[in-house]
């Protein structure tokens, strides 16, 4: 059985996520190197899925809510 077009799950670069929620490139690679979000790779672009995106809203949402960043990844394994 092969995959429709409208089948394929949307990706994001890291440029994409940066504009749309207003942060640097540099922040989301941290949060990434914190294990808060595991990003596909092709080569070496990090490819984001719409799970990823989610998560990164998760962190920035327990970030203005003044979590650490510990309570941050527990928080996303319970919606994991």
């Amino acid at each position: 059985m092969s995959a429709k077009a409208d089948d394929v799950e949307p990706v994001f670069s890291i440029t994409d996520l940066a504009q749309e929620l207003d942060l640097t490139t540099r922040t989301i690679r941290f949060y990434e190197d914190r294990c808060l979000l595991r990003p596909a790779r092709r080569g070496q672009q990090r490819v984001y899925s719409r799970a990823d995106r989610t998560r990164l809203k998760l962190v920035l949402r327990g970030k203005r809510l003044g979590w650490p960043l510990d309570d941050i990844r527990e928080m996303i394994e319970l919606y994991d």
